[in-house]
């Protein structure tokens, strides 16, 4: 995965470079650095995350209405929200929005944005994922989230609540208002102080961070900012730069697994399935070897009836056959029929004849088979005959009126 932004540390502009991180599992990282989008690695899922200066975030009621309707109504109930003429901005709504309840919507300049998507789009590096750097916390969460960075040469606090995301200029943090990207409306969204907050900076301001604040902070990389973010369950990519359904579906599963295979709270899972995979080759192995212990047990047992009833056999190839051979060769000493002798098979087919039926006129015998031809009769006895030669244990077959019986081959 290739997680890049437009840069959090220089300006926001259209040729700016972009700083990269890759990661092999969405955790940790492979490789970071800055570099131009012809520059960029190589990867099949490209992740864009987009500054806290180029977004404004606004809440709204979603009204019941079509999915194909819904940008429309949320034009209308964002135009009097924002500075931006409406139609030149690009509209996203949060994850796990449902009509009839409050959402929270992240707007963004569509041309700047197109722009972006069209300069990676010809470096061969198309976006399949676009996530916020900062975004609103789920509501019924009440501890905060403020992170300070470097854009465009100046200090920034960014901070995150339930009620919404504000923007100051750490130059000069007392008493200013939020500041937006195109189109926000000022206020701060609720106490940046409660308890349980959480407080992030980049190395480059963290010292001009505390002294301003008076809070300490814990440093976060650049790198590790773009995994976070990249592992928001944001997507901006909607409404009209959103992907196909196919490339959605795909995106979740790979973001699945990634999670599954990598993510710490899936570690138990991990082991537990691993642990059950090694029992059960275990135990197909064990399986195994007791069935082939069973088999040459019994083979053994063969081999010794055969070597007991039957001593003149100095080698034991295969005990079977060769028990069957020693048992032909007796038979025929004895003069008493085989199951494969001409007047067995002729026995046999002579008490599955009806008494009415005709008898073949023609007969050949090779050894092993026998075939009766000639028959004057319908072909429903035919079959009659061969079922009943089958029934005896015997192999019939009919083909054009000639019927081919033999022995069961043992």
């Amino acid at each position: 995965m290739l997680i890049l932004s437009p840069s959090l540390t220089s300006n926001v502009a259209s040729d700016a470079p972009f700083d990269w991180v890759q990661s092999a599992s969405g955790q940790a990282a492979n490789e970071h650095g800055q570099t131009q989008a012809s520059l960029l690695p190589r990867d099949t899922e490209v992740v864009l995350v987009i500054p806290p200066l180029a977004m404004s975030w606004h809440r709204v009621n979603l009204p019941k209405v079509p999915v194909k309707r819904l940008r429309a109504v949320l034009d209308g109930l964002l135009e009097e929200k924002v500075l931006q003429d409406i139609n030149e901005l690009h509209l996203a709504l949060e994850p796990g929005s449902r009509p009839g309840q409050t959402a929270w919507v992240c707007a963004c300049d569509r041309q700047w944005l197109r722009s972006l998507l069209e300069r990676l789009e010809s470096a061969q590096r198309p976006v399949s994922r676009m996530v916020p750097a900062v975004w609103p916390g789920r509501a019924g969460e009440g501890d905060a989230t403020h992170l300070a960075f470097q854009a465009a040469g100046t200090p920034w606090l960014a901070s995150s609540t339930p009620d919404g995301v504000s923007l100051l200029p750490l130059e000069n943090p007392v008493g200013a208002q939020a500041l937006t990207g195109p189109g926000q409306e000022a206020g701060t969204p609720g106490d940046r102080d409660r308890p349980g907050a959480t407080w992030l900076a980049d190395p480059s301001v963290i010292a001009l961070a505390e002294d301003r604040l008076g809070q300490r902070f814990a440093p976060l990389s650049l790198s590790e900012h773009l995994l976070r973010c990249a592992a928001s369950p944001w997507n901006l990519a909607q409404f009209d730069l959103s992907l196909s359904s196919g490339a959605r579906m795909g995106q979740r599963w790979r973001q699945h697994w990634r999670a599954f295979f990598n993510a710490p709270q899936w570690r138990p899972t991990r082991w537990g399935l691993a642990v059950l995979v090694l029992a059960c080759l275990g135990g197909l192995n064990t399986a195994a070897w007791m069935e082939r212990r069973a088999l040459a047990s019994k083979a053994a047992a063969i081999e010794q009836t055969l070597r007991a009833s039957f001593p003149q056999v100095a080698v034991v190839l295969d005990a079977p056959v060769q028990m069957q051979q020693e048992l032909r060769r007796l038979r025929s000493a004895s003069g008493a029929l085989g199951p494969q002798d001409m007047e067995a098979l002729l026995a046999a087919v002579g008490r599955s004849l009806p008494a009415t039926a005709p008898p073949p006129t023609r007969m050949t015998y090779d050894g092993r088979a026998l075939v009766l031809e000639g028959w004057d009769g319908s072909a429903d006895t035919l079959e009659s005959v061969r079922a009943a030669l089958a029934s005896q244990g015997l192999d019939a077959r009919v083909d054009a009126q000639a019927l081919r019986v033999e022995a069961v081959k043992d």
